[in-house]
């Protein structure tokens, strides 16, 4: 399982100890509950998730509810990574509470991962599953729904530097809830939306220095799982 071991000390992200695993699960049960009357959440897949102690799970990017979805799926296997995040929620004084109760490892986008990615590969090389969205932000396509942006290569370094496996996750259906540029989802009981979190069942082992080809691969995995069909 991709838990936290308890003897591991808090990394030096975290300026107090709190304990990211206990509320990554109750945040995840209690969104869950909150939207469980607007929106139903079809979790495929995910056979690695028993197999596996520690990963890169790489997801695509096309809502922010994208997060709220991955924390509801990974909680249905039993599963609470840490979260890269961009260093302005962690700051800010109305994000930074949370995110840093979560674990959230900061991102700079303006100066590059910095930091950041040092203490990705500690947490990874403790036993630390880490999530990742490649492209960094949203990527808007209205016309195909089944492409992804343009790609970091992070989700390689991380992955090849740690010795770790990567999980590509593909959802789809998260833009009809909060789509691009909207401040509210759109939430209406009278027509519930279906968001689909499809986990591969099988990792991608990464290596050599060729971190785009493995980057490339990453992100052709996470495309072919969001065009999978139903029961696919």
């Amino acid at each position: 399982m991709w838990r936290m071991p308890k003897s591991c000390t808090s990394p030096r992200w975290q300026t107090r100890p709190v304990n990211p695993e206990r509320i990554l699960s109750w945040l995840a049960r209690i969104l869950r509950f909150l939207t469980a009357p607007f929106i139903r959440y079809d979790i495929r897949g995910g056979r690695c998730a028993r197999e596996l102690d520690c990963a890169v799970i790489a997801m695509n990017h096309r809502s922010m509810f994208d997060v709220v979805v991955g924390l509801i799926a990974l909680d249905h296997f039993q599963h609470y990574p840490r979260l890269l995040v961009e260093r302005a929620y962690v700051e800010s004084r109305w994000t930074a509470p949370f995110a840093r109760a979560v674990g959230a490892i900061p991102v700079d986008r303006i100066k590059g991962g910095g930091t950041s990615v040092d203490d990705a590969l500690d947490a990874l090389r403790s036993g630390i599953s880490i999530v990742v969205m490649p492209e960094g932000r949203l990527h808007h396509d209205p016309d195909d729904p089944s492409t992804t942006g343009p790609a970091r290569t992070g989700v390689s370094r991380l992955a090849v530097g740690s010795g770790r496996p990567v999980v590509p996750v593909g959802t789809t259906g998260t833009t009809q809830v909060l789509p691009y540029g909207a401040r509210l989802p759109r939430f209406n009981p009278f027509r519930r939306k279906t968001v689909v979190c499809h986990v591969a069942d099988d990792p991608l082992w990464l290596s050599g220095d060729d971190h785009r080809a493995n980057t490339d691969e990453v992100m052709a995995a996470i495309r072919a799982l969001m065009v999978l069909p139903s029961g696919g």
